[in-house]
């Protein structure tokens, strides 16, 4: 089932979700992505025979929304061409959609697998549960559960899967908070002046580790890390051997000057995978970890995207930290963005910030050196979820990305002249947007019709409704 969550009687939001990033249960819907290319090998089309994977879309359902059946049906839209008649005829598949989800998906570096966690309540503490989804399928491919032994009630358990690049195991990253102590506290209104009581509770967090063996569908953990008490958000990656995890120790009322002052510092440690021993652990250079952009080099150092400018590469034999401005990227006056980094097969880097209008593709072999980079008007919602503002085409020749604030729409730029290729536009302000497997655009909009699709030269295919404030498509 999927399960929302209410304020009931004007409660407040409890601390996971607030540390989620929401108030709400994550929801996941498969939608078969049913495109496939021709046999020439040229544009792709839409075709009724099935692609290799399905998009799954994440978000929040609609308040009031009839979202807790355990199935659900994904339309694809009819193409309004006469190019595309199978899509006309196509009937899409019945796919599953009940997860209620502790974290935000996570997919795996071909986008072949889609990971989900989920915690439940047990006897003896709390169950996390890893499910793997075939793209393929929509179907559970593998799924594996640990028990954290010892959790008190009113805890909250973060996790973030982790794949590892040519490794089939997978590592489990849960920031764990208890509560400590609770005690009435009397504060004055600041309307009124009047004293009221309420309620404080104080928490601490801790991070452990667990890792799970996609072959044998076994789990190897949980290892609790001394590092209470930390800050519940951290930032991990990892290669074919080791977990990359950055934290941040949680400064104390009772602690001195001097633990103050280091605990500003976050540390980056080094675990190589099953274990619960890092190999090294050194200080990281601000800022602290939550949520930024990271990815696994091809030579098995780690780079982290932060500032908005700058990328950390962190040494996979000694965890020293390499800092390199990304000129493009350091834009004066720049509106708040969607920052993203993302891993190409071809060894390159491919780096957005809507906010600025530019995307880049950088080259880490060369400090990363800008091979190319493009400028864009900035789209009208450069900040907020979906986080995918532009995309880059397979190949690498073709950026796509969200209409200027004033038009609205889609563009295409060429990637090795950075002129503009093509535009779309209707009016319509786009929120999102993703490159599906087909080769097939999809255009995330804040009501409904909110699923626009387009094919690769921005001639529109149709739209969907969805019951879900869409946050994500893997």
């Amino acid at each position: 089932m999927v399960r929302s969550l209410r304020r009931e009687g004007g409660a407040e939001p409890s601390r996971r979700q607030i540390l989620a990033g929401g108030i709400g249960t994550g929801a996941l819907i498969a939608l078969p992505d049913r495109g496939s290319s021709d046999r020439s090998g040229n544009r792709r089309v839409i075709s009724e025979r099935p692609a290799s994977r399905h998009a799954f879309l994440y978000g929040i359902p609609d308040p009031g929304s009839s979202l807790a059946a355990s199935l659900a049906v994904a339309r694809y839209p009819a193409s309004r061409a006469a190019e595309y008649p199978a899509a006309r005829s196509a009937a899409p598949d019945s796919v599953p959609i009940a997860v209620k989800l502790a974290a935000a998906p996570v997919s795996s570096p071909d986008q072949q697998t889609t990971a989900l966690a989920t915690v439940d309540s047990v006897a003896d503490g709390a169950r996390v549960t890893l499910t793997l989804l075939a793209g393929s399928s929509a179907a559970i491919a593998k799924q594996g559960s640990v028990t954290i032994r010892d959790v008190p009630d009113g805890a909250s358990i973060l996790v973030t899967p982790v794949f590892a690049p040519g490794s089939a195991i997978i590592s489990l990253v849960m920031a764990i908070t208890v509560p400590v102590s609770r005690r009435r506290v009397h504060k004055a209104d600041p309307h009124t002046g009047a004293k009221v009581s309420r309620w404080a509770t104080t928490w601490r967090s801790h991070h452990a580790l667990a890792y799970f063996d996609q072959h044998t569908g076994a789990f190897t953990g949980p290892f609790h890390l001394a590092n209470v008490p930390s800050l519940a958000l951290s930032t991990a990656a990892a290669s074919s051997s080791d977990l990359y995890l950055w934290t941040t120790r949680e400064p104390q009322p009772g602690d001195s000057a001097d633990i103050r002052a280091r605990a500003l510092l976050s540390r980056v440690s080094a675990f190589p995978l099953g274990s619960g021993k890092a190999r090294f652990s050194e200080p990281a250079p601000a800022p602290w970890p939550g949520g930024e952009p990271v990815v696994t080099l091809p030579n098995g150092h780690v780079a982290r995207l932060v500032r908005g400018r700058d990328v950390q590469v962190c040494s996979a034999r000694t965890g020293e930290v390499t800092e390199l401005a990304i000129a493009p990227l350091n834009a004066i006056r720049a509106k708040p963005s969607a920052v993203t980094m993302q891993a190409r097969p071809d060894g390159t880097v491919f780096m957005t910030k809507p906010g600025a209008g530019v995307a880049v593709v950088a080259d880490p072999a060369d400090s990363f050196r800008a091979k190319a980079h493009i400028r864009f008007p900035v789209p009208g919602a450069p900040l907020g979820a979906p986080w995918s503002k532009a995309v880059l085409s397979p190949a690498g020749d073709t950026l796509y990305v969200l209409g200027s604030a004033a038009a609205g729409g889609l563009c295409a730029y060429d990637v090795p002249s950075g002129a503009l290729a093509g535009s779309y536009s209707e009016g319509r302000q786009y929120a999102g947007l993703y490159l599906l497997p087909s080769g097939t655009l999809l255009a995330v909009a804040p009501e409904n019709p909110r699923l626009a699709f387009f094919s690769s030269t921005l001639s529109p295919l149709g739209t969907t409704d969805t019951t879900l404030q869409v946050s994500a498509v893997y």
